[in-house]
């Protein structure tokens, strides 16, 4: 849970500043990750609402909106650590792929241009931005591109995607990347999760 400091500046839609109150409530890699998520999401917005629902109508904690840079939560489930990490790494990551020459972003057009054929009528065979939303969030999409792999690479696409993801969130914890075929590790199962 998240401290009743970093609760009210969530509630008050304060995200860089509930962001760096988390910083310097806890210490280690999560301190980090806070703080530059702070750097790194300046002018993203944080909305607070009553009763969040999905398109299936479900209640939801929250979600990052990339066509308003705003990250919506819900009042009641997602006042929280995680909802507020879960989300503002969504935003830190649509903001990567508003630059194509960022490593990131060229590593997840590889893996996108290598899975788009066979993504027959998935939502993210649309672009790069719907792919990474997909992968991120659907797992149905998850499934398929963990059943997808490329000759001679040891990991599938899923795990590849996991893998560029985990590597920019690396980046943030001032940690050295990976190879992007090599074994698994914290890291990665951390993004799995997410």
């Amino acid at each position: 849970p998240a401290s009743p400091a970093v609760q009210h500046l969530m509630q008050g839609e304060h995200l860089t500043a509930a962001l760096r109150a988390f910083a310097n409530t806890t210490d280690g890699r999560l301190s980090v990750l806070a703080s530059n998520l702070a750097q790194v999401l300046g002018d993203t917005k944080l909305r607070v609402v009553d009763n969040l629902v999905d398109e299936n109508n479900r209640p939801i904690p929250g979600f990052y909106d990339p066509k308003t840079n705003t990250i919506v939560v819900d009042s009641a489930l997602g006042i929280n650590v995680h909802t507020l990490l879960h989300e503002s790494l969504h935003a830190a990551t649509s903001h990567v792929l508003a630059n194509p020459s960022h490593p990131v972003t060229k590593q997840l057009t590889q893996i996108f241009n290598e899975a788009k054929p066979n993504l027959d009528t998935f939502y993210g065979a649309q672009d790069i931005h719907e792919f990474v939303a997909e992968a991120l969030s659907n797992p149905e999409f998850q499934q398929k591109l963990a059943s997808m792999s490329v000759e001679g690479k040891p990991l599938n696409m899923l795990q590849r995607f996991v893998r560029a993801i985990s590597n920019f969130v690396r980046s943030k914890l001032g940690l050295e990347q990976r190879p992007m075929d090599s074994a698994f590790d914290a890291v990665d199962n951390l993004v799995s999760d997410i």
